[in-house]
């Protein structure tokens, strides 16, 4: 539970936990300051149109369906699109609507998610902390704050080719830094770059760092040259011991630089070492 409306902070949803000390004056609190609270999806009960969750400590509650988001909903009678149904099982953020007459606690995700973007909205051009919550071919979906979404396109996540950003070490789930590009106020998402934060880094490297990476495409069918992806920015190329045959595609390995070039980090060289298991 946040207990600060003006948290100079906004985390996305997976970084919270449910309050296993829960109390109705906490929830009482929650609604009379505008304060969010956890609550874990626990089912969708299309009677009563709403998802059940969970407080903490025994307490339940209902988000109606209209309010848990302010993405659009596809619904035919009783189904919601699986982008709902991916979150059972797991905490939101929401603000307390009302307290029912029958003690019934009743939440808004919306609500909070608008409070949310509000505050990403002046974040242009600065950094936040977001989590991934899907990838395909696109790039990455990720949660930049309470359920507010952005994407990070796969060009934005390395000057590097790879058939999938999962060959660079990316899945779901993962928290990462990336920058805020862009914001679409119409449709509350976000635009985010990741290799931007990693412009200077090849220069740093000298002849003789140890350093990992992860392997690529085979350069040639001819040689024992393969690219291997170093950072967001570089691609560099590393030889193989003549004992082994191949690298299994997107493995990781220990290197150490074996010439580095201050004007073009595209000329890195390394010597393989050993596989990181």
């Amino acid at each position: 539970m946040n207990e600060n409306e003006n948290s100079k902070e906004i985390m996305p949803e997976r970084s919270y936990s449910l309050d296993y000390k829960m109390s109705f004056n906490k929830i009482k609190k929650a609604k009379r300051n505008g304060n969010f609270l956890i609550a874990k999806v626990f089912c969708y009960d299309s009677r009563a149109d709403c998802l059940r969750v969970d407080l903490g400590n025994g307490f339940k509650g209902v988000i109606p369906t209209d309010e848990f988001t302010v993405y659009e909903i596809k619904k035919s009678d009783s189904t919601l699109s699986p982008a709902v149904y991916s979150l059972i099982g797991k905490n939101v953020c929401a603000c307390v609507q009302k307290i029912a007459k029958n003690g019934t606690i009743v939440l808004s995700r919306k609500a909070n998610m608008i409070k949310s973007f509000n505050y990403i909205s002046n974040s242009l051009d600065k950094i936040t902390s977001c989590v991934i919550t899907s990838i395909d071919k696109l790039g990455a979906f990720v949660d930049v704050g309470h359920g507010i979404n952005g994407l990070i396109h796969y060009t934005n996540f390395s000057n590097s080719w790879a058939e999938s950003i999962r060959d660079f070490g990316f899945h779901e789930g993962q928290f990462i830094d990336a920058k805020i590009t862009s914001i679409n106020y119409d449709k509350y998402q976000v635009e985010l770059n990741y290799k931007v934060l990693f412009e200077n880094l090849a220069y740093t490297l000298n002849p003789g760092d140890l350093i990992e990476a992860i392997s690529l495409s085979k350069i040639s069918e001819t040689n024992n040259g393969y690219y291997a992806y170093v950072n967001p920015n570089t691609s560099a190329i590393v030889n193989l011991p003549c004992d082994l045959k191949e690298f299994p595609y997107g493995s990781k390995i220990l290197v150490s630089v074996r010439h580095s070039s201050s004007k073009n980090c595209d000329k890195l060289r390394l010597k393989f070492i050993s596989f990181i298991y």
